[in-house]
């Protein structure tokens, strides 16, 4: 967990939610506004007085309100919306990756903008009094590093399966010593016998690869069969256990004909079906009877025990595990491949991938079905050892940002005598983000990724939300909009230069190979510089979109940075992560106001991207003349 994305390059960003009857009233009244707005005029208005003379605020930070103001109503004008359901008149949002809601976060105003919505639409326990407790006033307070915390302890103790080199890649090790400083390891043995798992990775029968969707299916179902059969002469049956990336292609799987077959005698493991905890024991203790078949999702590849209890079914092989996906954490498998064959019990485990990886694989599906079948899991571990190394330089650039925000923030709170440097932190943290239309308008360049991992698919649904960003644009009226098209993967092009936005989108030819981001915004920052961008009277924004890591992603994010302080409110830049193998170092890129501004980053699963690409082009609207 410590070497991961979100802890070791993230942060804590407490917000302080401010709410009152005063500030209902206000965020009610901005939210009857939404088609027009005057500054002046709400502030002269009941609501707003109110709100200063609740106390709530100090009369110094009357700037802070206004911020609220026009951040309320550029969200009600804008009505971005989340994935979200409503219990007992409370939202709850979509756990990120996951098929179930919870309620311990909120999108500050955008959820202002929520309630208000289903408090109209009439949503069901939604009631007044239930509002008044929902709408915010929200102060953002500061970043502490996560990665930061360590270091505040003497001793760290914990114990984990994954900490040995053959689990956790040498260059996460390296992070261990290097920011914890831990100088000895030690690997205790196991208290059961030596592990019976049957796993031959240089082997074509554990190892298989489709050319296609059809052809994917067709081998896990000859898997499921063939792994159901006992290793020995036994009137019984092994069952087996299929691990998906998510309930969506458990649903897909589940409902095509190549499955029928084993229907009746197969189970769900997901968020969904799981979601009380008597399911979850039900369906996990279900998961080890003889003949059966389990659909899970992958975050069941994680600290979920599935014990057998039948020793016939033992005696047949155990448990086998599929895993119909390849990791690109090499714990994640290491992990996957431990729900089988657990504390000395027999145990079995493949792989049956689509030939299209994903997950960020710089891998066209013709390159990994052109591989000799043997070595099939070489050529990827080594793809992943490859994208490991290069990741760990951009999430020691994330570490290093987030630790020196950290470091300001507590230097101010441990100041003695003056909050004079928190109050500046303060509105730092909280200064509005609105970009500054040019006098000649807005200059928009996309980079967009070209690697082998967008082929196919990916590729389709890039145009689809190229074309959807550009339509939304060419349809609302405005300042006058141009674009400029950087096309990258190991190198970067200009396919297109100073377009205007009306008509149809301009099309699209890829040339597949790996993915570099530097080159990129190189040709972005020429693009800006050099023919239009603020010295020529030109607002400019950047748009970059990737599916995968790139090693040189830091020097990525330290051009744009460059770009963002000189051109201030001149100049944004929004970040959208496409599928699973994006990282979130592309958060250090995203900038707003010459500053880093994680807002304007953006992920999109598959088949989200137009809807993440329509939401930047909603949230590129100009702040003032």
């Amino acid at each position: 967990v410590f070497c991961s994305e979100a802890f070791f390059g993230g942060s804590y960003n407490p917000i302080l939610a401010l709410k009152n009857g005063a500030i209902t009233a206000l965020m009610r009244h901005i939210w009857s506004l939404k088609a027009s707005f005057n500054l002046p005029a709400i502030k002269s208005h009941e609501t707003f007085r109110a709100v200063l003379s609740s106390g709530v605020l100090s009369a110094k930070n009357e700037w802070l309100l206004e911020r609220a103001v026009m951040e309320m109503h550029d969200a009600a004008r804008k009505m971005h919306t989340h994935d979200h359901v409503v219990r007992n008149g409370t939202i709850l949002y979509k756990i990120p990756g996951r098929d179930e809601y919870g309620g311990d976060w909120t999108y500050n105003y955008e959820t202002n903008v929520e309630y208000l919505k289903e408090f109209e639409a009439g949503t069901p326990d939604l009631t007044e009094e239930r509002l008044k407790n929902h709408l915010a006033l929200y102060v953002r307070l500061g970043e502490f590093s996560f990665a930061r915390l360590p270091s505040m302890f003497q001793f760290i103790l914990g114990v984990t399966g994954t900490l040995d080199p053959s689990r956790l890649p040498p260059q996460m090790h390296n992070i261990l010593k290097s920011e914890l400083h831990i100088e000895k390891f030690t690997y205790c043995p196991s208290m059961y016998h030596d592990s019976k798992r049957d796993w031959k990775p240089g082997d074509e029968a554990y190892v298989q690869r489709a050319e296609n969707v059809d052809k994917h299916w067709n081998l896990i179902v000859d898997e499921i069969g063939k792994r159901l059969t006992p290793i020995i002469n036994l009137q019984a049956q092994r069952s087996v256990l299929v691990f998906f990336r998510d309930a969506k292609e458990i649903e897909q799987f589940l409902d095509s004909s190549y499955f029928t077959k084993y229907r009746n005698e197969a189970q769900v493991l997901t968020e969904l079906t799981a979601s009380l905890p008597e399911d979850r024991e039900r369906i996990i203790r279900e998961t080890t009877r003889q003949g059966k078949i389990t659909l899970a999702s992958r975050m069941y590849g994680r600290g979920t025990d599935f014990k057998i209890y039948d020793d016939r079914m033992e005696k047949a092989g155990g448990l086998h595990v599929i895993q119909t996906f390849f990791s690109p954490d090499l714990s994640e498998e290491v992990q996957i491949m431990g729900r089988c064959a657990r504390q000395g019990d027999e145990g079995s485990y493949s792989q049956v991938l689509l030939s299209k990886i994903g997950d960020g694989f710089d891998a066209t599906p013709e390159t990994v079905m052109g591989w000799d079948a043997s070595g099939v899991y070489s050529e990827l571990s080594q793809l992943r050892a490859n994208i490991g190394g290069s990741a760990v330089q951009a999430l020691r650039e994330m570490a290093k940002a987030r630790e020196l925000e950290h470091d300001a923030i507590t230097r101010a709170l441990n100041a003695p005598g003056s909050t004079d440097g928190l109050d500046a932190l303060i509105r730092r943290y909280n200064a509005a983000s609105g970009l500054a239309i040019g006098p000649n308008g807005i200059h928009i360049v996309f980079c967009l990724d070209e690697s082998g991992s967008m082929k196919g698919e990916p590729w389709s649904e890039l145009i689809t939300a190229f074309e959807a960003f550009w339509a939304q644009t060419a349809a609302n009226a405005g300042p006058p909009m141009h674009a400029s098209v950087v096309q990258f993967a190991t190198n970067a092009r200009v396919t297109h230069q100073m377009r205007p936005m009306q008509g149809s989108a301009p099309s699209l030819t890829p040339k597949w190979s790996g993915t570099r981001f530097h080159p990129a915004v190189l040709e972005a920052q020429q693009l800006i510089d050099k023919v239009a961008g603020p010295e020529n009277g030109y607002a400019a924004v950047v748009v970059f979109m990737s599916d995968g890591a790139a090693a040189d992603s830091s020097r990525a994010a330290k051009v744009l940075a460059a770009i963002a302080q000189q051109h201030l409110d001149l100049f944004q830049s929004y970040t959208v992560g496409f599928g699973r193998g994006a990282p979130s170092t592309l958060k250090t890129m995203a900038f707003a106001n010459g500053q880093q501004d994680e807002t304007k980053y953006r992920t999109a699963a598959v088949g989200d991207l137009t809807e993440a690409f329509k939401a930047v082009a909603k949230d590129i609207s100009p702040g003032r003349h």
